[in-house]
This record gives structure tokens, C-alpha cells and sequence, in this order.
């Protein structure tokens, strides 16, 4: 399977899911099907591939996730083809924090969640979704898709949102953008909740990951929002 063939099955899996269950769900790899389910039920030879959280269920899986899971996927199918003599090694995971899942974007992501908000133009009603990575080209955030409220590939929306501006002491500050932009990709994580990628039309004056403190400390003083 090609990247996109595997992304389209972890989707289905994930949507194909046992709706009723205590047990832990995980994916699976069993009979060349990607399965969402729970190890009680699953077969002996069905592949382990990653463990799903409940909150993935609603926000989906970050680009890093992503990243590890396409790749876990693409080792354990490799390594049954017949010319192939050795399972494919998995790349040291350092690797996937500068090459993410899907990145469509040279620029580093700052990832950090809080609210912000869109409309399909400036005098329709706002919706509310939540940020989930962010570049001065564009963000990646989650929100619920319904009949009134459908997003769509190539789509033109405004999106408000906040982006923290840190110093070298550690301090910031959250500044309030109104970005318009186009629609690159929806990928549904559940029956309403979809993932929207959405590049600037304008970019930011600034890179979010690349300010004046290393990414791993503006993240974490992000992780309380």
C-alpha cells in the first residue's frame, strides 16, 4: 500500500470501530486489513500496530502519531513480500520530530491546543474548532462537520486564532490573527469530528516553532492551554 492507501484504511479502521467496548482498542494488521479492536477478540496472528487512546477517538492522532503509524504499517507489509529477505528497520523515531506525517510544509509546526475559530466568509456565523498545530503557511486543527456545517478540499474559510510570542526570558504573549486561507485536506477522525488542514492565504510575520527559545520549551509552557 502507498502512503494515501494507508492513511484512507487507518481512517475506515478507526471509523469501523466496536462502538460498545471496556477494552482497550488498539490497530491491527490481519489478513492485509488495517483493524480497530480489542486484543481479546482479535485473532493470534493479527499484527500489532498501535495502541488508540480514547481522546484520539475525538481529536485524532497528531502528525508524529501519524508519521510512526504509517511507517509501522509499511514496515510490517514490507516484510512480507517475497523478495524482500528481512523485515525493513524503522528509522530512529529523532527523525520523525523534523519529517512529520503529511508534511506538506518545510517550516517546523509549534503544536499546542486551544480554542479558535472559522467561517466559510466574513459575514456567515463563526464555528468553533480547536488548534492543533500551527507554521506561519498554515494550521492543522480539529472541529465537528455536519450538514450545516460542511468543509471540503480547496474550500476558502477565515479562521481567527491566537499564536503565543515568546522572548528570551520565556515570556509570552497571545496575539489574535484573522487568516484566510484554502482548504488542503479533511480527514475524519469520528462520525462528526474532521481534521482540517489549512493553508494561509497571507502567511503569519513570524514562525510560531522557530522563535527565540528552543521548540521543546515553547511546547511545553504550551501544554496547560
Amino acid at each position: 500500500m502507498n502512503t494515501p492507501e494507508i492513511e484512507r484504511s487507518i481512517t475506515e479502521a478507526i471509523s469501523n470501530r466496536p462502538t460498545v467496548t471496556n477494552a482497550p482498542l488498539n490497530l491491527y494488521i490481519y489478513d492485509s486489513k488495517l483493524i480497530c479492536g480489542a486484543r481479546i477478540v482479535m485473532p493470534k496472528n493479527a499484527k500489532f500496530v498501535a495502541y488508540v487512546p480514547a481522546n484520539c477517538l475525538e481529536q485524532g492522532f497528531n502528525d508524529k502519531e501519524w508519521k510512526l503509524i504509517v511507517q509501522k504499517v509499511n514496515q510490517i507489509t514490507n516484510s512480507r513480500h517475497p523478495e524482500s529477505d528481512k523485515p525493513k528497520e524503522m528509522p530512529d523515531i529523532k527523525q520523525f520530530k523534523q519529517t512529520r506525517f503529511n508534511e506538506r510544509r518545510r517550516e517546523q509546526r509549534l503544536y499546542y491546543h486551544r480554542p479558535m475559530w472559522y467561517s466559510q466568509s466574513l459575514n456567515k456565523t463563526r464555528h468553533k474548532g480547536r488548534l492543533v498545530d500551527i507554521s506561519s503557511n498554515g494550521m492543522g486543527f480539529t472541529c465537528r462537520v455536519t450538514e450545516q456545517n460542511p468543509l471540503a478540499a480547496r474550500q476558502e474559510i477565515t479562521a481567527r486564532l491566537d499564536v503565543p510570542i515568546f522572548d528570551t526570558d520565556g515570556n509570552y504573549d497571545m496575539v489574535r490573527f484573522d487568516r484566510a486561507g484554502h482548504i488542503c485536506r479533511v480527514e475524519k477522525v469520528n462520525s462528526s469530528i474532521h481534521r482540517i488542514a489549512l493553508q494561509f492565504t497571507q502567511p503569519l510575520p513570524f514562525k510560531p516553532a522557530e522563535q527565540k527559545l528552543p521548540n521543546s520549551i515553547i511546547e511545553q509552557k504550551l501544554a496547560a492551554l
